[in-house]
């Protein structure tokens, strides 16, 4: 639960600026590249928010690319009320789904609904980078939880 909440805050610090404003907009159609976008380091690599804002269909929304050194994982698979699809575009590693472990290579996407456990970890020898879209309507209510006693996030 403690990693959990140190990469949702981590997420959080990355998509805000200093005064705590959304710094990246998804509220006008843009093209941004990553010099466009600040990176947040972690202990676990780097991410980078290119999208954080809500869009008129969208509510929450994040749009980014995260770069995990080999053998590292932002945090163990985890669950959530929003829709997620992770692409990983360099590296390899291992994709974890339900229960479900396989090996996640490049041009592999992921999609979990909502509160599917899922995640990605890099592989020992092997940095890991993926581009994420997570996201929930904006004018739907998110489903229920179907387990509410189940952990948002598993521990080894």
């Amino acid at each position: 639960m403690k990693k959990l909440i140190l990469g949702a805050a981590l997420l959080l610090a990355a998509c805000s600026g200093a005064d705590g404003d959304v710094t990246n907009s998804a509220g006008d159609s843009a093209i941004l590249s990553q010099s466009d976008v600040t990176a947040d380091t972690a202990p676990w690599g780097t991410f980078f928010p290119y999208f954080t804002e809500d869009t008129h269909i969208l509510r929450p929304v994040l749009v980014g690319v995260a770069k995990i050194d080999a053998g590292e994982e932002i945090h163990p698979p985890h669950r959530h009320a929003d829709e997620e699809y992770l692409m990983v575009t360099k590296g390899r590693g291992e994709w974890y789904l339900n229960g479900e472990t396989r090996p996640a290579k490049e041009g592999d996407i992921l999609f979990a609904r909502a509160w599917d456990y899922h995640g990605v970890k890099a592989a020992e020898d092997s940095p890991l980078e993926f581009v994420v879209f997570k996201y929930s309507s904006r004018n739907e209510r998110a489903p229920t939880d179907p387990n509410p006693d189940l952990p948002e996030e598993l521990t080894p």
